[in-house]
């Protein structure tokens, strides 16, 4: 079987922690081949560490002219665009970190160029590669707590991930690299609860920047289509941790404890328990990265392009003192990437599949609101195809993570995005809204790049084999997808 080869770019702690053990998990379909950081020698002692012997490379440019047929992109927010964009035009398939950009605008140029190439783009939302997350979708969806009311969502530490998670990542309470608590955990969180409740209708806002230049107090209030609203509760500033998540429905409530899953029925006296280590664990995001790479995928761009438009929304708000609309991107028909693109794409990739793993225990959320920045990221993309798939005449649905049109989450492992916002009660879905108008060229990164972004809390399930899309892009359901950044200089570090 031919070999899936991946450069790095960014070799801080999100590398660490989350990207080369998922890489690793993918057995000898896939391999890091290629690694490149600002800083010198961290890319020397973070291969040591995991027991590669990469190319390393001394620019972006230099490692995208190696042998790779995609690119994982974990360096800090204000280098995604740029380095994906880069990474796009040189023909190579895209796993980009959390938030996918820094502009709902420089996102969807960044899709388009990859659906023009016949790339796959995907964005590092971690969480939605979680079996225990999709457990909580799955059971919303079955209408065990009746028709979704309400849900309340607290992520609170005691300090920013510069401080704990990541010692000496600045980056992230800095203006100037894009970082705040919004992009930091929004992007996940309140992706989390339109997972469970569906397309957001408006959001109402309200941020502080208590301690740092940028948000780290925010609290959200979200209305869905289906009727239902939500709130977001974050911080990086209280004196003690917390960490809740409740759904509450006409019929009961979805308690989120630290060991299991409590449904509450009206009426009954016991809760049911669903403990984590009994969930079925689901591919992580660098299998079904490598599985579309390998197979062709279906916009796996979408989680990271909703999940930015509400963080965006969330920024919005709160400057204009209002209630504002997120700005979701219309999913048109003509956006699945086949296989035979793909395979052209990349020889590797033709034979490369993503290795089997075995399931692994669903990781209770972290008690502290700094979720790591990537708790799993997909593997690294092919090299361009010679000519792009002509694509499906209506995008079907992925396997990926993204939730179902009636918010039950994929059963298989994601590999195909959901192609058409699903109805009000639709969990996942966004509704469309006008196209972004193109970002405007990017400048290249400064020489030197901030820390790496931090790491998702819990463990990521293993991947598992993809399943072969269909000749005419089968629906299936969807998964995010990643943002490229054009870096003519150096790559940042996250």
């Amino acid at each position: 079987m031919g070999v899936l080869k991946v450069g790095l770019v960014g070799c801080g702690k999100i590398a660490d922690a989350n990207h080369l053990p998922e890489m690793l998990s993918l057995g000898k379909n896939a391999e890091v081949t290629a690694m490149f950081d600002t800083k010198e020698g961290k890319a020397e002692a973070l291969a040591e560490k995991h027991k590669l012997k990469p190319k390393f490379c001394n620019s972006l440019d230099e490692l995208l002219h190696s042998d790779v047929d995609a690119v994982i992109i974990a360096t800090p927010n204000l280098y995604h665009y740029e380095q994906t964009l880069q990474c796009l035009n040189a023909g190579k398939h895209v796993l980009v970190e959390k938030p996918m950009a820094s502009s709902v605008e420089e996102a969807d140029e960044m899709i388009d160029l990859a659906e023009k190439n016949g790339l796959i783009l995907q964005v590092n939302q971690s969480l939605r590669f979680s079996a225990l997350y999709k457990k909580l979708a799955e059971l919303v969806a079955s209408g065990i707590i009746g028709k979704p009311l309400h849900a309340r969502c607290l992520r609170a530490a005691t300090s920013s991930p510069d401080v704990g998670w990541s010692p000496g990542a600045k980056w992230f309470v800095q203006k100037k690299f894009k970082g705040s608590l919004v992009t930091d955990i929004a992007v996940h969180m309140a992706d989390l609860l339109q997972w469970c409740f569906g397309p957001v209708d408006t959001v109402m806002s309200q941020t502080t920047n208590l301690s740092h230049e940028v948000p780290d107090n925010v609290v959200a209030l979200f209305r869905y289509k289906n009727g239902a609203t939500a709130t977001l509760e974050l911080s990086w500033t209280f004196p003690i941790g917390g960490n809740k998540f409740e759904i509450y429905g006409q019929d009961g409530a979805i308690l989120l404890t630290d060991e299991a899953i409590e449904i509450h029925k009206k009426g009954a006296k016991k809760p049911k328990i669903i403990r984590f280590n009994s969930i079925k664990a689901i591919p992580n995001s660098h299998a079904v990265f490598a599985a579309s790479v390998a197979k062709g995928g279906n916009e796996n761009w979408k989680v990271g392009r909703e999940a930015l438009a509400l963080c965006m929304a969330i920024i919005e708000s709160n400057q204009q003192q209002k209630a504002v609309e997120p700005k979701m991107r219309k999913t048109a028909s003509k956006t699945s990437v086949k296989s035979p693109a793909a395979k052209k794409a990349t020889p590797a990739a033709k034979k490369s599949t993503p290795a089997k793993a075995a399931p692994v225990k669903a990781a209770a959320p972290a008690k502290k609101a700094a979720p790591a920045k990537k708790a799993a990221a997909p593997a690294k993309k092919a090299a361009p195809a010679k000519k792009a798939a002509a694509p499906a005449k209506k995008a079907a649905p992925a396997k990926a993570a993204a939730p179902a049109k009636k918010a039950a989450p994929a059963k298989a492992a994601p590999v195909k995005k959901a192609a058409a916002p699903a109805k009000k009660t639709a969990p996942v879905k966004a509704a469309p809204v006008k196209k972004a108008a193109p970002a405007k060229k990017v400048a290249a990164p400064a020489k030197k790049a901030a820390p790496v972004k931090a790491a998702a809390p819990a463990k990521k399930a293993a991947p598992v084999k993809a399943a072969a899309p269909a000749k005419k892009a089968a629906p299936a359901k969807a998964a995010p997808a990643k943002k490229a950044a054009p870096a003519k200089k150096a790559a940042k570090k996250k």
